[in-house]
């Protein structure tokens, strides 16, 4: 079940067990984004003295825009530039937001195979009540 990871990313950062973590949240003019939503002042010490990598990109979306912070271990920062990428094509059309993209950003996240398809199928779930089963 994806969710082990929640609250945290920083120990399993720094532990070596987790080499990406995404936050985001949209951006609303004259409003911070609150640091429970994206911890930038947890994760600044250790930006500071090179321990953890960051990243920051803002998409446009329909009527918003968004902003995306990654925080990489060191030689792990393709996965935020993989992370940017797939994110752009999924907004701009040119690749579809699908199972497949979840896989890919799941193993970005280093979350398990079997994790990965218990979130595709309760996602699935969600979008579909008839794929219940029940």
């Amino acid at each position: 079940m994806i969710g082990p990871h929640i609250g945290k990313e920083l120990e399993m950062m720094l532990s070596g067990k987790k080499r990406l973590s995404v936050f985001y949240d949209v951006i609303i003019e004259g409003q911070e984004i609150s640091e429970e939503i994206i911890p930038e002042q947890a994760f600044a010490p250790y930006v500071l003295n090179g321990l953890i990598k960051r990243f920051e990109q803002r998409f446009a979306s329909r009527d918003c825009i968004v902003k995306y912070v990654c925080f990489t271990l060191p030689c792990h920062e393709w996965r935020a530039e993989a992370i940017f990428w797939l994110h752009q094509e999924g907004i701009s059309g040119r690749r579809p937001f699908d199972e497949a993209h979840e896989f890919f950003v799941g193993r970005l996240l280093d979350y398990s195979e079997e994790d990965i398809q218990d979130f595709i199928n309760q996602a699935s779930h969600l979008k579909n009540p008839r794929l219940r089963g029940d």
